[in-house]
């Protein structure tokens, strides 16, 4: 069920904050999702953190979704200019499912834009356990893009977990939903079965760009792969992808968490 917009709070449900330039906002206002950009020096680091208390008066209907403000450098007043921009969206929509964003309840965060979430997968369904990924602002629908594209060649294969779904903001298509593996990241000891897993993905033309040891989902012995924001379609580049597989074994002994995700807190842990 969407969010009630006469009882929903005023939320931050994503944010970049940025000293030095432009820092930017995802937010739940009055039923509808909007963007605020916050000049540099208009509020100190403590207010852009948590900014919804200093931000000016907004209109609540929907006559904007995007707001940016700054501050008069001579009277130290506000400015807020409002906008309707037209959004980027995800163009590669190939399921049948499409899943609005208001509906995916958190549960747990993975990484900046990627967390667990429940949700009804059909009208009339039952609230599914499902990994959401999410581009939080613009200049991420491109990394959305090509994983969604990668997704669409990776059907039917098993080489990945099943894609569930698009998920769409108010019809603009920003993410997808896929199932919830169960099994564990991969070691040393998993490495012919990853380098079985890589090789197959290969050959499809596909070349992952970012092989870590936790972009590998290991059950009982065997493999999927996950995490295809950097991959890329170049059949007969056998050089790369001998260089990904070669690159394996180093990957798989690394212990400085690099790929393992981050865990958020507070207003982070809550954006959709």
């Amino acid at each position: 069920m969407a969010i009630d917009q006469l009882s929903y709070p005023t939320t931050v449900l994503s944010m970049e904050v940025d000293g030095e330039d432009d820092s930017e906002y995802r937010i739940l206002f009055h039923g509808r999702i909007r963007y605020v950009t916050i000049a540099p020096g208009t509020y100190d680091r403590a207010t852009l953190s948590m900014p919804l208390h200093s931000l000016p008066d907004l209109p609540q209907d929907e006559s904007w979704n995007h707001a940016f403000i700054s501050r008069n450098n001579l009277t130290g007043e506000l400015k807020t200019s409002l906008s309707t921009r037209m959004l980027p969206s995800v163009n590669c929509i190939w399921h049948a499912n499409l899943v609005d964003c208001m509906d995916l309840t958190k549960t747990r965060t993975i990484s900046p834009n990627a967390f667990e979430a429940t949700c009804p997968l059909t009208k009339s369904g039952p609230q599914d356990t499902v990994i959401a990924k999410l581009a939080r602002f613009e200049w991420e629908i491109p990394r959305i893009e090509r994983e969604t594209q990668a997704y669409k060649m990776l059907e039917q294969t098993g080489l990945a977990p099943r894609f569930l779904g698009h998920v769409h903001e108010h019809g603009r298509v920003i993410g997808f939903v896929l199932e919830k593996l169960e099994g564990r990241h991969s070691y040393i000891e998993d490495l012919s079965t990853c380098q079985a897993l890589l090789q197959r993905f290969h050959g499809l033309g596909l070349l992952h760009g970012d092989v870590n040891r936790y972009n590998f989902i290991i059950q009982q012995g065997s493999a999927k792969l996950i995490d295809f924001e950097n991959s890329r379609y170049c059949p007969g580049e056998a050089e790369a992808m001998n260089t990904e597989i070669i690159s394996l074994h180093e990957q798989l002994v690394e212990e400085t968490g690099r790929g393992a995700g981050v865990i958020f807190t507070d207003i982070e842990a809550d954006d959709n």
